[in-house]
């Protein structure tokens, strides 16, 4: 727990589950354009969400 309490590692955290999801999703996945877009913003937003959630995740503990 104590390692997720540096900003550091929650975005790298954050960054690697944006990279992977694009990649599972858009690159490799055969999607049509339109759920291409849908699944980027999606995954953004997760992006964006995932350091908040780990901060008061460590927090709590």
């Amino acid at each position: 727990m104590a390692l997720l309490e540096n900003p550091v590692i929650r975005w790298l955290v954050a960054f690697a589950y944006l990279v992977v999801s694009l990649l599972l999703l858009i690159v490799l996945g055969d999607l049509p354009r339109v759920d291409q877009v849908v699944v980027a913003i999606t995954v953004i937003f997760g992006f964006l969400i995932i350091p908040t959630t780990l901060k008061e995740f460590t927090e709590q503990q």
